[in-house]
C-alpha cells in the first residue's frame, strides 16, 4: 500500500479543510457581491447599462439634476455661487428685520459645529454647539427656497433659528452635490433643459440630433407623455420634475438626457461599470470555490466518516483513550461551552480583526460567517469522536442517558401503585384542563347568562365525575400496594407474613384469601422438608454409629485372625477380602456422618491464611506413591512465590483428599493428571484435571449429588458420596466449585478470594 490508512486520514482531514476554507471564501464572495440575489442569468444576460444598479443611479441624478435647477436661481448669481444672496429673513424683534445671506449661514453654522461631510450630507461636529442655538420661534419675512402656500395659520408663519438653518444647510448640501456631479468634474450624464429661453446643460452640442449618438438617452417635452428612451425602463418621476419646474421657469420645456456608454469621463457611472465587470468575475470565481469545496468536502467527509476509528490490518474500532471514552452527554456539554468560548473570542478580537479586511456594510455578514466557520470547525472533531464510539458500540454503553434511563425505569419498577396512579391522575387532569379550556374558548362568543351557567354546570360536572373516578382507582391502588407488600414479603422468606382480609372487598378480597392460602402452604412445606431433614441427619447419625460399634469388633477380629496366620491359603485369602471389604464400610460411615454434619451445618470452621501453593506441592507428595500404582503422573503448574487463601486446613485438606482419591478410582490407567494454579488480582483458583476411564454419561451437576459415581457399573469402591463432600466442605468455606465435563475429560475447578 502506498499510504496506510492513518496517512490517508491525515490528508483528508487535511484537504477537507482546505476544501472548507474554499467554500467560506466562495460564499462570502457570492453573499458579498451586490448581484448575488440575481441568479446565474445575470451573468450573460445582463451588462451594466441593463442593469438595475445603473438604472437607479439615472433616477438618482435625474432627481439631483432637478433639484440643482431649482435651486441655482437661490444660491448663483448669472451662473455663478453667490455667498452675498439672501436666503431667508426673519422678524427678531420690533423694527428688527434681520436678512440671512449664503455666506451669514455658512458662518453661523460653522461657529455652531455643522459641517458637509464628503457625501455631501449635512453632519454635526458637536451636538453641545448645535443645542446653544435658541429654540425662539421668530416670523419669517421670506424663504427664498419656500413659497407661502403652506402657511394656513398664523402659527405657520413662525419658525426657529435651528430650523431655518438645518433647512437652508440641507439644500446647500444638494446645491453643491450637484454642482460637483454636474459643473465641476467631468461627466458622462449629460443633459439639456430648454424651459423656454432659459437653458441649463453641461453639455453645449447637446440637441436632439446628437442625443441619439450616445449609449443612452432619454428625450421628454412639455408637447406629449410619451419618454423617447431606449433605457431599461422608463426613469420614473422624470415627467414629474419636468413639469414641477414649470413653476419657476416658462414652458414650452424640452428635456435631454444622455449617458456616455463608452465612459470617457472618470465619474460614478465608470467607476460603477468597471466595479459591475468585477463583481461578475468575482461571482464566477465565487461558485468555482464553492462548487469545489463542497465536492471535495463532501468527498472527504465520506471518507473520513466510512473509516473513522479503522486502523491498518484489523477490522476493531480504535478509540482515542482520552477522549472518544467520555460520555455523549459530556462531549455535547463540552461542544456547548467551547462555542461559549468561541463566540467570546469572535466577539473581542476575531470580528475587529475581519472588519479591517472587510467593508463595514458587510460586516454582519462576516461576523455570522465567523461564527458559523467557528461552530464547524469545533464541531467536527467532536461529531467523529461520537461517531467511533458509536462505531465501536459504546455510544449508548457508555452514555448517561442511559443510565438515567436504567435509574428511572428502575424507580418506574419500584415505584408504588399509589404513587403511579397518582401522576397518572395529573395528567389526566392535565388532559381534562386542555379539552375543557378549549371548549370554554370555542364557546366563548357566548352572550347569554344562560348559556354561560350551562357550561359551568357541566365543567363542574365533570370535575365531580373526575373525583369519584380518582376516589375508586386509589383505593384499588392502595390495595394493590399491600398485596404488593405482602408477596414482596413472602419472596423474602417471610411465611408467616399475613393480610387481613377484612380489609378488603371485592376481588381484592379474593386475591388476599388466596394469597394467604399460598403462604400457608409455604409455611407447611417448609416444615415439613426441615423436619425431613432432620429425621434424615438423625437416622443417618444413628445408624452410622450402631454400625461403628460391631464394625469395629470385625476388624479387630480378622486382624487377630490374621496374626495367628493360619497354614490354609485360602483362609489367608478370605481374611484379606474380609479385611478390606470392612474397611471400605469403615469408610462409608465416616463419609456418611461427615456428609450428614456438613448438611445440617453441624460443623465448626476455622479459617486462618493458608498457602496454597505449599499445600498442594504436599498433597502431590502424598499421592505420587499411590497414583504409581496405576500408572498416573502428575503434572503440576504452580507459581513460583506462593498464594496466600483463607480457609480451614483441615476442611481444604479434606476436599483435595476427596478430588486426588477421586481421579485415582476413575482416571484412565498409566494417564497423566494436570494440576494448575492460577491466580489474577483477586482470586486463587485450583484446577485438577484428568481423563476418565470410563465414560462421563450424566452432567456435571449430578456428580455432586449424594451416591453418585461417574460410572453406570458402580464397580469402585467409591461411596459416592466424595465430591459432595468437596463441594460442600469447599462452599463452607467461602469458596466456588465447579465440575466441567468435555467429552472424556473430567474438570474440577475451585476458586478462593486471594489474601495479600
Amino acid at each position: 500500500m502506498f499510504l496506510s490508512k492513518k496517512k490517508m486520514k491525515l490528508w483528508a482531514s487535511i484537504l477537507h479543510l482546505i476544501a472548507f476554507v474554499f467554500f467560506v471564501t466562495g460564499i462570502s464572495i457570492i453573499f458579498c457581491n451586490e448581484n448575488f440575489n440575481k441568479g446565474l442569468l445575470w451573468m450573460n444576460a445582463e451588462n451594466y447599462e441593463d442593469s438595475p444598479l445603473f438604472m437607479s443611479q439615472v433616477d438618482s441624478d435625474i432627481s439631483l439634476l432637478f433639484s440643482y435647477a431649482n435651486l441655482k436661481d437661490i444660491f448663483e448669481t448669472d451662473g455663478k455661487f453667490d455667498i452675498n444672496k439672501d436666503i431667508f429673513g426673519l422678524n427678531m424683534g420690533p423694527s428688527n428685520d434681520v436678512d440671512f445671506t449664503v455666506g451669514s449661514i455658512i458662518e453661523y453654522a460653522k461657529r455652531h459645529g455643522y459641517y458637509i461631510d464628503e457625501h455631501f450630507q449635512l453632519s454635526i461636529t458637536d451636538q453641545k454647539l448645535v443645542d446653544q442655538i435658541e429654540d425662539t420661534s421668530y416670523f419669517v419675512n421670506y424663504r427664498t427656497y419656500a413659497d407661502s402656500s403652506g402657511i394656513v395659520e398664523p402659527g405657520d408663519g413662525y419658525i426657529s433659528m435651528k430650523t431655518a438653518i438645518t433647512e437652508s444647510l440641507g439644500l446647500l448640501a444638494i446645491y453643491y452635490n450637484a454642482y460637483e456631479r454636474f459643473v465641476l468634474a467631468p461627466s458622462n450624464f449629460r443633459y439639456r433643459l430648454e424651459y423656454g429661453e432659459e437653458v441649463y446643460t453641461n453639455d453645449r452640442s447637446l440637441n436632439i440630433k446628437s442625443v441619439y449618438e450616445y449609449g443612452k438617452y432619454v428625450i421628454t417635452s412639455s408637447q406629449g407623455m410619451v419618454v423617447d428612451t431606449n433605457l431599461r425602463t422608463v426613469p420614473k418621476e422624470l415627467s414629474y420634475y419636468a413639469e414641477k419646474l414649470t413653476d419657476k421657469l416658462s414652458k414650452p420645456y424640452k428635456i435631454y438626457i444622455a449617458i456616455n456608454t463608452v465612459y470617457t469621463a472618470t465619474d460614478i457611472y465608470a467607476v460603477g461599470n468597471v466595479n459591475y465587470l468585477s463583481q461578475r468575475r468575482l461571482y464566477v470565481i465565487g461558485l468555482v470555490s464553492v462548487t469545489i469545496g463542497m465536492t471535495v468536502m463532501a468527498l472527504s467527509l465520506a471518507y473520513l466518516v466510512i473509516f473513522s476509528g479503522h486502523s491498518d490490518g484489523g477490522s476493531d474500532i480504535k478509540l482515542n483513550n482520552l477522549f472518544d471514552i467520555i460520555p455523549f452527554e459530556v462531549k455535547i456539554l463540552l461542544l456547548i461551552f467551547a462555542t461559549v468560548i468561541s463566540f467570546t473570542a469572535n466577539n473581542f478580537i476575531g470580528q475587529r480583526v475581519v472588519h479591517i479586511y472587510i467593508e463595514k456594510k458587510h460586516w454582519n455578514f462576516a461576523d455570522q460567517m465567523l461564527n458559523y466557520a467557528s461552530i464547524y470547525l469545533i464541531s467536527l472533531p467532536i461529531a467523529f469522536s461520537i461517531l467511533r464510539e458509536y462505531k465501536a458500540g459504546l455510544l449508548w454503553k457508555n452514555s448517561y442517558t442511559k443510565v438515567i434511563k436504567e435509574s428511572f425505569s428502575l424507580h418506574m419498577f419500584r415505584r408504588s401503585f399509589k404513587k403511579k396512579l397518582g401522576s397518572n391522575f395529573l395528567i389526566l387532569i392535565l388532559v381534562d384542563f386542555v379539552a375543557m379550556t378549549f371548549f370554554l374558548l370555542t364557546t366563548i362568543n357566548e352572550k347569554s347568562l344562560l348559556g354561560r351557567l350551562i357550561i359551568f354546570i357541566c365543567f363542574i360536572l365533570f370535575l365531580i365525575i373526575n373525583f369519584i373516578v380518582f376516589n375508586k382507582v386509589y383505593k384499588t391502588a392502595i390495595a394493590f400496594d399491600q398485596i404488593a407488600e405482602a408477596i414482596k414479603e413472602i419472596a423474602n422468606g417471610d411465611t408467616r407474613y399475613r393480610l387481613k382480609e377484612d380489609e378488603f372487598s371485592g376481588r381484592e378480597a379474593s386475591v388476599v384469601k388466596d394469597l394467604n392460602n399460598i403462604s400457608k402452604g409455604f409455611q407447611g412445606a417448609i416444615n415439613d422438608q426441615v423436619k425431613s431433614e432432620r429425621l434424615k441427619a438423625d437416622l443417618i447419625t444413628n445408624v452410622s454409629h450402631d454400625i461403628k460399634t460391631p464394625l469395629t469388633s470385625i476388624i479387630n477380629y480378622v486382624d487377630l485372625i490374621k496374626r495367628e496366620k493360619p497354614e490354609n491359603a485360602k483362609i489367608q485369602e478370605y481374611l484379606d477380602i474380609l479385611s478390606l471389604k470392612s474397611q471400605h464400610l469403615k469408610n462409608l460411615t465416616e463419609d456418611l456422618v461427615e456428609a450428614s454434619k456438613v448438611s445440617s451445618g453441624n460443623i465448626s470452621v476455622d479459617l486462618r491464611d493458608i498457602d496454597l501453593v505449599e499445600m498442594i506441592n504436599q498433597t502431590n507428595g502424598e499421592f505420587e506413591e499411590k497414583f504409581s500404582e496405576k500408572g498416573l503422573s502428575i503434572i503440576s503448574n504452580a507459581p513460583s512465590n506462593g498464594v496466600k487463601i483463607r480457609a480451614d486446613g483441615r476442611h481444604l485438606w479434606r476436599v483435595l483428599e476427596n478430588l486426588y482419591n477421586n481421579a485415582f478410582k476413575y482416571a484412565a490407567k498409566n494417564s497423566r493428571v494436570y494440576i494448575d494454579i492460577l491466580a489474577d488480582g483477586k482470586t486463587a483458583t485450583f484446577i485438577i484435571k484428568n481423563i476418565s476411564e470410563n465414560p462421563l454419561n450424566m452432567r456435571p451437576e449430578e456428580l455432586t449429588e449424594r451416591f453418585v459415581r461417574g460410572d453406570v457399573s458402580r464397580t469402585t469402591e467409591g461411596s459416592g458420596l466424595g465430591l459432595s463432600i468437596a463441594k460442600s466442605l469447599t462452599m463452607l468455606q467461602g469458596g466456588k466449585f465447579d465440575i466441567i465435563i468435555d467429552g472424556d475429560l473430567f474438570k474440577v475447578q475451585i476458586k478462593f478470594e486471594k489474601v495479600e
